[in-house]
């Protein structure tokens, strides 16, 4: 799933090319492709396309996508907040258009929905993820969920459970958890206590709960200048206005234990280096950190083309 921002970029390759190869990658790694994959798991391909970028959508249909023309799923001048309600249409990557990312939460019809910027690439499949989160499988219609029915077995989600890594080994939450994200240490500096969420991979089971929260946080405005989200520390880097900013206070303040960092080195991996080149502190404030640069490539879940230069315009 994706969203097309800021227009569209109908004039960069990345924009026919990136869509077209991420959807060969996907469909490699999915039963669709099990007598080498093994996935048990199939896929639709979706695209969240704002109006004012529909001139520019035939192409996802063309490779297959299903288009849902999304507008924001709020009114910027409905937020009360002032400081958001003028920051948040020219802060980040897309302004407020990167809220299109919330409409994840409302595809009840499917079990689990992975959202992906176009310039990603899903190199193994990630079954463990989709067994641990569905092991007992609670996104039923009594909290706004899909109540689609799917789930794994016992034996399966202890399985997967085992080969899921966790960023800094962190234990997995006791219930399945409700989304899987990274985070992005490169917009921090070294011991900020609430690094923001990568904004371009998060998996999570759909909820209308969830999806009317976010909006309700975003409605009530409290963005602070400086320390974020509700004044909590939730701010202060590139994007925390956005996605990267709310993902985190929302699974981390709000609803803490519900949400799993991956470790970055093996979902997401964007191949950055794990300390800052003037002081050798590792970025995410830990004594000693993994260089992601030196995992084998075989043992890499997806990668994710946004620090590296794009492999259309090497």
């Amino acid at each position: 799933h994706d969203n097309i921002r800021n227009g569209g970029h109908s004039s960069d390759p990345s924009f026919h090319e990136g869509a077209a190869v991420l959807k060969h990658s996907i469909h490699l790694s999915s039963i669709r492709n099990y007598h080498r994959s093994k996935s048990l798991f199939d896929y639709e391909m979706i695209a969240f396309v704002h109006p004012s970028a529909a001139s520019c959508s035939n192409v996802f249909r063309d490779l297959g996508y299903t288009v849902q023309l999304r507008e924001t799923p709020f009114n910027v001048t409905d937020i009360q907040g002032a400081f958001l309600r003028e920051h948040i249409v020219k802060s980040g990557c897309c302004g407020e258009k990167e809220y299109l990312k919330l409409y994840a939460y409302a595809l009840l019809e499917y079990p689990i929905v992975i959202h992906l910027d176009l310039d990603s690439l899903v190199l193994k499949p990630m079954d463990d993820l989709f067994h641990a989160m569905l092991g007992d499988d609670d996104s039923g219609n009594d909290n706004g969920g899909g109540g689609v029915g799917v789930s794994s077995t016992s034996k399966e989600v202890a399985e997967a459970q085992s080969r899921i890594q966790v960023m800094h080994n962190n234990p997995l939450p006791p219930k399945s958890p409700h989304a899987y994200f990274t985070r992005d240490y490169n917009m921090i500096q070294p011991g900020h206590k609430h690094p923001g969420v990568q904004g371009g991979f998060l998996i999570v089971k759909p909820n209308m709960d969830a999806f009317r929260e976010y909006v309700d946080i975003v409605l009530e405005g409290k963005f602070f200048q400086g320390s974020g989200w509700q004044g909590k520390g939730y701010g202060g880097y590139f994007g925390a206005q956005q996605i990267q900013g709310i993902c985190s206070y929302y699974y981390d303040y709000k609803h803490p234990g519900t949400g799993v960092e991956l470790n970055k080195c093996y979902y997401n991996a964007m191949a950055d280096g794990p300390r800052q080149s003037n002081t050798g502190k590792c970025r995410d404030g830990k004594e000693d950190c993994e260089d992601c640069r030196d995992t084998p490539i075989e043992e890499i879940k997806s990668v994710h083309f946004t620090l590296c230069s794009k492999p259309w315009k090497c």
